[in-house]
């Protein structure tokens, strides 16, 4: 793939709690940029960049931010406002050119949709509302500036043969796409290539359709796993 390869700071979530080392651990493997993902507003409020990864992000190619999911509803609100006026900071700090929202946690998009940063919405797993392609389109073609966010993890949830009608469909949307395999049982996001397969390589091919960064959301479960994350860069690239 030709696709620019980046790493969602996500997947270290279970080894690296400091954000700060969880940059510096990711930026051994050299990727074209990093996603920085808040689950919680405390944890986006309370982030202050060092001096050192702020330098390094700003010299990469596509950084993104991942909106916090957990504990809040974005609208007309106090806490919207706060998580806002931060995303706005950390955006132009590390020179980003995305911030992901799930819609199940967006009540009223007006403050969205008037913010100075570009916004997308991503595609659900099969648990949470959003999940179809029907339910993108329809807040798609309402809001005419937002971007998507394309999780092909989440559409594997669902059905394998939506991936190349959400490419066909949003590909004058895309902002980008999060990459990784989603296991029902342990219900993580796992590395791709531990999956595999001529179906999994064919669904692949789609991506290539595509120009936009590829975010990598693999579970890292342990110390000794970080090193997979290279494997699962390579075999991107030969995609």
């Amino acid at each position: 793939m030709r696709n620019p390869i980046c790493i969602s700071t996500g997947c270290l979530y279970n080894v690296i709690d400091d954000m700060n080392d969880r940059i510096e651990e990711l930026s051994k493997f050299s990727p074209m940029g990093i996603e920085l993902l808040f689950s919680h507003l405390n944890h986006l409020l309370s982030f202050n960049i060092s001096k050192k990864n702020l330098e390094y992000l700003k010299d990469l190619k596509f950084n993104s931010i991942h909106a916090p999911w957990k504990e809040i509803t974005y609208g007309e609100n106090k806490t919207t406002k706060e998580a806002f006026k931060k995303i706005s900071f950390l955006y132009k700090q590390i020179k980003a050119g995305n911030v992901v929202f799930h819609t199940s946690h967006i009540k009223d998009y007006s403050l969205i949709l008037n913010s100075n940063f570009v916004s997308s919405i991503e595609n659900s797993d099969w648990r949470n509302p959003g999940h179809n392609i029907e339910d993108i389109k329809s807040i798609l073609d309402k809001y005419e500036k937002l971007k998507f966010t394309f999780d092909f993890a989440h559409a594997i949830t669902v059905s394998a043969t939506d991936i190349p009608n959400y490419i066909s469909q949003f590909k004058d949307r895309l902002a980008e796409i999060h990459i990784s395999m989603y296991d029902k049982v342990s219900q993580e996001h796992s590395f791709l290539h531990e999956y595999n397969s001529k179906e999994i390589k064919g669904l692949l091919q789609y991506l290539k359709n595509t120009s936009v960064p590829l975010i990598l959301e693999c579970f890292i479960p342990g110390p000794e796993e970080i090193k997979l994350i290279k494997k699962e860069i390579e075999y991107l690239e030969k995609i």
